[in-house]
């Protein structure tokens, strides 16, 4: 039992309130049995000192005697009658039965006794003395001695009521001793219980409070001091055990952001890094000092120690940058490139692979086609590279061979688009101008034979004459070549360039020309572009100075099923003449020859209500240089 009561602070409340309630129900029990065993005892005080008056009654009765007149006996008996109901009445025989006094008892049964034995008798002789003929002095003696008896008499129930108040008396003693008790009992147990409330419950509890507080705070090392087997000790063990078990996630959780941090501080230098290392590539162009500034940035991650960038040229000659105020390692004085260019993987050569007592990691500087370097980096005396770092300059170098390979692959396409216009320039030339040239070589062979037979002055005039007029179409070739070139350098497409040459053509003459273009961008490659441009443009010009119109259209138009290209040249003037085409103009034959070159078909008609329509019809390859090309997968 001690046990559990050690172990439960419910029980030891529990049993505290039991007390207190017993005790509380034993009060009021010993109140309540005796005021019920006191009941009636007052009555009988009562009618017990009745009985001293009724003897004082008879005895005045007979004192008076003969004076009272002929019914003295019938108020004597009337008298002991009464005093005989009261001394048998039951509210005075209960009490002195149920009384533990056996002096009580005895003198209730003295006084019966003497009522029945000694004053009753004497009263009845009395009462038969006042019927019979008497002397007055033996009513006299009869009366002292009925004075005597009589007094002896009230005094035992003198005694009899005395008896009977210490009865009460004692009763109510005893229920005040009993209710003393009851309160100090209780009184104790109050104490007890306010003391071990304060020391097992008020104390601990301001502990708990105070040391949750504190956590609540941030303050995990603190434990509660009391620690015991009942509830709140082993609640205060379940706090101590959360407050080490918090104490040791809090240092975890510390220990991860910290390194949580640092890992954040790595990928910021990384990407600070990364982007100043991006910044400094797409600026144009990409020089000696752009590099410099690049491992500068390195030299400052990684933490010092010597960088070198190590690039080859499409010779595979190699260049070197080094940071500022920095040499070149040992390996490359000595020019061992093929311990670094070998492959293209990040390795670290040490004092056995170089042969030169050093350390240094090589990364590669490439892109996803070629190789075109290496980053050399020695690291400080008694440092290494992390992981994190090599990554870093793995993706550093990734950038830069991209930036090169870009470079490059710039300077490769200028190179094509260089020599792909000279192509189309002399294509033109050989097309046109070449061809007036021939023509005029041959005039001058003519005037030189002419000349040598001596011919006469009108032969020649006409040779001159053609001579004249075939100059005029050179120039004016030279001059139209001259326009569209122009047109093809400084313009943004086919459109821009159809644009200008009708504003251009607009300036010329008085006659009216409009542009419907009805092609999107992007669908003819440049040899095309160029090739329509001078269909158009040789159309306009015979309109402008033979066709006499007030009125032309140039109709770019696209066909949906077949995807056909529809270019037309439509005037209003007087209709191409049949015999259109003199023997030594070649702009139609040239036309003809640039839509065989587009593998397209050109038609020259005159309509029916006069005018001419030239429509040229062909298929457009594109742009191949602009179109994205299909990926070349490796056979598996």
């Amino acid at each position: 039992m001690l046990g559990y009561l050690r172990h439960s602070l419910l029980l030891r409340a529990g049993l505290a309130m039991g007390v207190v309630t017993v005790l509380a129900i034993a009060g009021m029990a010993s109140a309540v049995y005796i005021a019920r065993s006191t009941h009636g005892e007052a009555a009988a005080v009562n009618l017990a000192g009745s009985l001293r008056m009724q003897c004082y009654k008879i005895t005045a009765i007979l004192e008076a005697g003969h004076r009272i007149g002929p019914d003295l006996a019938h108020q004597v008996t009337q008298l002991t009658t009464e005093f005989q109901q009261r001394l048998e009445k039951s509210s005075l025989t209960k009490v002195i039965i149920n009384s533990q006094r056996k002096s009580l008892q005895q003198a209730y049964a003295q006084i019966k006794h003497q009522w029945q034995g000694s004053v009753l008798p004497l009263v009845q002789s009395y009462i038969d003395q006042i019927s019979a003929p008497y002397t007055n002095d033996s009513l006299d003696q009869t009366r002292r001695m009925f004075r005597i008896l009589i007094a002896n008499y009230v005094a035992d129930i003198d005694h009899m009521v005395h008896l009977l108040e210490e009865d009460a008396e004692s009763r109510i003693h005893m229920l005040g001793l009993i209710q003393g008790i009851n309160l100090m009992l209780t009184l104790t147990v109050a104490i007890i219980t306010l003391y071990l409330l304060y020391t097992d419950v008020i104390n601990p509890l301001h502990d708990m409070l105070s040391s949750a507080e504190r956590a609540g705070q941030g303050d995990f090392s603190v434990r509660v001091g009391h620690v015991g087997d009942d509830e709140l000790g082993r609640l205060s063990q379940a706090f101590n055990t959360m407050t080490a078990d918090l104490s040791k996630i809090y240092s975890e959780l510390e220990n991860r952001v910290a390194e949580k941090t640092e890992e954040l501080s790595q990928s910021n230098r990384s990407l600070e890094l990364l982007y100043h290392t991006s910044q400094h590539l797409t600026e144009a162009p990409v020089a000696k000092v752009i590099y410099r500034k690049i491992l500068k940035e390195i030299q400052r991650v990684v933490g010092g120690g010597r960088i070198t960038l190590c690039l080859k040229d499409e010779e595979n000659n190699c260049a070197y940058h080094t940071a500022p105020s920095e040499s070149l390692p040992l390996m490359c004085e000595t020019e061992e490139c093929s311990l670094c260019l070998s492959d293209e993987r990040t390795r670290q050569f040490d004092s056995t692979k170089s042969g030169k007592g050093l350390t240094v990691l090589s990364v590669p500087v490439c892109d996803q086609e070629h190789g075109y370097g290496v980053l050399l980096i020695e690291p400080q005396p008694n440092h290494s590279l992390e992981l994190w770092q090599v990554q870093m300059l793995e993706t550093v170098g990734k950038h830069i061979g991209i930036s090169v390979g870009i470079a490059r692959r710039v300077i490769q396409r200028r190179r094509l688009a260089l020599l792909d216009e000279r192509s189309v320039i002399a294509r033109e030339l050989h097309d046109s101008l070449a061809q007036s040239l021939s023509y005029l070589k041959i005039q001058v062979a003519r005037l030189t034979i002419l000349r040598a037979r001596g011919a006469d002055d009108q032969p020649i005039d006409e040779v001159l004459s053609e001579l004249k007029e075939g100059l005029s179409a050179a120039y004016h070739q030279l001059r139209e070549l001259l326009t569209t070139f122009r047109l093809q350098i400084d313009g943004d497409g086919l459109a821009s360039m159809l644009s200008e040459t009708v504003t251009d053509f607009n300036t010329r003459d008085e006659v009216e020309i409009t542009l419907d273009n009805q092609i999107r961008g992007g669908v003819f490659s440049v040899n095309e572009e160029i090739h329509v441009l001078q269909i158009v443009r040789e159309a306009l010009s015979n309109v402008i100075h033979h066709s006499g119109a007030t009125h032309a259209q140039v109709r770019l138009s696209e066909e949906p099923s077949d995807q056909d290209i529809l270019v037309s040249v439509e005037d209003d003037g007087i209709g191409i003449p049949t015999e259109a085409e003199r023997i030594h103009h070649y702009g139609l034959a040239i036309m003809h020859e640039r839509a065989i070159s587009l593998n397209g078909d050109l038609k020259i008609e005159r309509l029916a209500d006069g005018g001419t329509r030239v429509c040229l019809n062909f298929i457009p390859s594109g742009d191949q240089s602009n179109k994205p090309q299909p990926q070349e997968y490796p056979a598996s």
